[in-house]
């Protein structure tokens, strides 16, 4: 999803305008035309909702539309619409929007029926469990003087409840179940073949509020209490639970699967078919369903190409980076000195063991370091631990703080108190790697303006002036 998250952000898309008997023409790109409604429906979405991107207003949100369009008619031209991975996914989002047409209510209820009544055959006439209890772990493998000490715990805790002792109480202090302890004991509740068989047995003896004497099962020792016992109620009474635990599990997803299915079988469709005709009945009802499918379709492609022509490339281009960074240096001025470089610790204040490391992260520092470290300095045991490389402002990292600026620390490392430093404060950076996110971000930048003037140059686009002026006011 996370292209989606970027889209939407990219697309500054929305709530829908209201469908139009009429939906004129507001501009054409690449001899496609974009209606007032599509636009419209872009414009609207995130302008003046919380949280949203910046209000931008109408002529420069015609620019960036445009540019929008634009790229979505490169990738076309690229024939990235004809992609198998491409289709795949515009169409699971898409069908993520058509499932609701295509809910079986039916079928969804057929399903729960099934789920109550293998309950009822289960239970085989008897009621369900609330218990709670108290465990003393015993694993299989442990020896006999632990389970014997277990045996004596376990048989403490009895004697105190037997004496009044609370059992929620004693539960969440000494049960060695984690899970249930923090309940105060108490487990979920239960039928028959759903817990060790030794517990069940003795769980189905109690009546509510009876307590029961150590049972041993293959876990342990246990004290079990009764909290509840009641019969199973009518399927009308749990319909609504059983169908919302269904639907945690995608029921509605698999309904509308085989509701496709049986619509397959039963005229010879396809199922692109079908999901074409469930979309053209829900944009009766919605009609902004059809802008939002229409958006899922360009913004991947939007998303492919860009990655493909620019982002990827520019990423990669090192070259590029350090061109950048060289001929806009000034903007990436620090306003205060950074330290560039190794911080070290290390077990013992060995001199010659720190003159080892620094010379070795000297010479490794710009390849592998931790490899070389491993195999001379901590070859036979960790003596000593390194971080970085920083280029870190004072204040930004507590180890370059004390070893660099001369902080005292304030969590020293217990197994390595001694610190050291390899690298040295720069007042400004001087190569784009100092800088390199803010670098790449804004070539990444560059290149993007400068090919969307190329894609201004290849592809026509043209305004209805008079259109536009009823944007929002029709």
């Amino acid at each position: 999803m996370k292209k989606l998250f970027f889209l939407f952000s990219l697309l500054m898309g929305g709530v829908a305008a209201q469908a139009q008997q009429t939906d004129p023409v507001l501009m054409t790109v690449n001899g496609k035309d974009v209606t007032r409604g599509e636009f419209e429906y872009a414009y609207n979405k995130n302008q003046g909702d919380d949280g949203a991107v910046e209000d931008v207003p109408l002529d420069k949100y015609v620019d960036m539309f445009i540019n929008y369009k634009l790229k979505v008619a490169e990738a076309e031209r690229q024939n990235l619409d004809t992609l198998t991975s491409y289709n795949e996914e515009f169409r699971t989002y898409r069908d993520m929007q058509l499932t609701p047409a295509l809910v079986d209510e039916v079928y969804i209820d057929s399903v729960a029926r099934s789920v109550y009544q293998r309950t009822v055959d289960m239970l085989d006439g008897r009621e369900l469990l609330h218990p709670a209890h108290i465990l003393m772990l015993v694993r299989q493998n442990d020896p006999e003087n632990v389970r014997t000490a277990a045996r004596q715990r376990i048989d403490s805790i009895y004697n105190a409840l037997q004496a009044g002792a609370d059992f929620a109480t004693l539960a969440s202090n000494l049960s060695q179940d984690p899970g249930s302890a923090r309940q105060g004991g108490a487990l979920p509740w239960i039928g028959p073949g759903n817990t060790i068989p030794e517990f069940e047995t003795a769980a189905y003896k109690l009546q509510a509020g009876e307590m029961s004497p150590v049972v041993e099962t293959a876990v342990g020792f246990h004290i079990i209490k009764m909290l509840e016992r009641k019969p199973l109620e009518p399927y009308d009474s749990l319909c609504t639970q059983i169908v919302e635990s269904l639907k945690r599990q995608n029921i509605e997803e698999a309904s509308a699967q085989a509701k496709i299915e049986k619509l397959i079988a039963e005229t010879g469709k396809t199922r692109e078919d079908i999901m074409l005709e469930a979309q053209a009945q829900l944009e009766k009802d919605d009609p902004s369903l059809h802008w939002l499918v229409q958006e899922y379709h360009d913004g991947l492609l939007l998303y492919e190409v860009c990655k493909r022509d620019v982002w990827d490339p520019a990423d990669a281009d090192t070259e590029g980076h350090a061109a950048w960074f060289k001929s806009h240096k000034k903007q990436y001025a620090w306003e205060k000195p950074h330290f560039k470089g190794f911080i070290y610790h290390t077990a013992t204040n060995d001199k010659k063991l720190r003159k080892q490391v620094e010379k070795l992260l000297k010479e490794y520092g710009d390849g592998d370091w931790r490899a070389e470290l491993k195999k001379t300095v901590n070859k036979d045991s960790v003596v000593v631990s390194v971080h970085g490389p920083f280029v870190a402002a004072q204040g930004e990292n507590a180890y370059v703080d004390e070893a660099a600026f001369g902080q005292p620390q304030t969590r020293p490392m217990k197994k390595y108190p001694f610190i050291g430093k390899v690298g040295k404060i720069q007042k400004q950076p001087k190569v784009y790697t100092d800088v390199k996110q803010q670098v790449v971000e804004d070539y990444k930048r560059d290149c993007e303006d400068r090919w969307v003037e190329q894609l201004r140059q290849r592809f026509t686009f043209k305004v209805n002036e008079e259109v536009l002026k009823t944007v929002n006011n029709h």
